[in-house]
């Protein structure tokens, strides 16, 4: 019961135990108070009252709450730090041990999150100002009296972006190897795209 980016623990698991025992027709809003409060770093997620009113509500006790309450801190966390599409998501948690509906709510309060985060970006990398252009063109090194028959084909490639500009001299197996990495990329690009 164990997925790449996320290992478990006794704690974890007694966390993770923990969520599960709370009710989940207010899972979602308890879940989405503790990552607004996550983005305001060093700030009480729930004062103490509101802390004991959890508990009854919730009908858990205060190490429950806290379990909980850290534990999904941390998975939130660990979450940040990967790319994931949501059903894989939901699989790998479900697989760490949360139950389908508290799987469900965090995915979905995730993707909410993560949506946001994209739109308040979004303006600064589309913005077309920001286009890159591409150039190149091709020389050949010629033999001369002292090497006969030599021929060294390069590549000059330009790539420009507003005031950075890079030129680059490439021979044919270093521009082959640049070449066979953005083929890799592609396709890795490609197949996350044919998965959702």
């Amino acid at each position: 019961m164990d997925c790449h980016w996320l290992k478990l623990s006794p704690s974890l698991t007694k966390g993770l135990a923990s969520i599960n025992n709370i009710d989940e027709t207010r899972f979602e809003q308890f879940l989405r108070r503790i990552v607004a409060k996550l983005k305001l770093q060093d700030v009480e997620i729930f004062t103490e009252e509101e802390r004991l009113k959890l508990e009854k509500i919730f009908n858990v006790n205060q190490e429950q709450l806290i379990f909980s309450i850290k534990t999904l801190q941390y998975i939130f966390m660990k979450i940040l730090k990967y790319i994931f599409m949501p059903n894989d998501l939901k699989i790998d948690l479900k697989t760490i041990g949360l139950d389908d509906d508290k799987a469900e709510s965090i995915v979905k309060v995730w993707s909410a999150e993560t949506r946001s985060t994209l739109n308040d970006i979004g303006p600064l990398t589309n913005d077309q100002s920001d286009s890159l252009s591409f150039s190149w063109k091709l020389n050949a090194e010629l033999s001369s009296d002292f090497r006969k028959k030599c021929k060294v084909p390069k590549a000059y490639l330009s790539l420009n972006k507003q005031d950075n500009n890079v030129e680059m001299e490439m021979t044919h197996p270093e521009l082959y190897s640049i070449f066979l990495q953005f083929e890799s990329i592609q396709n890795t690009l490609d197949n996350l795209i044919m998965k959702s």
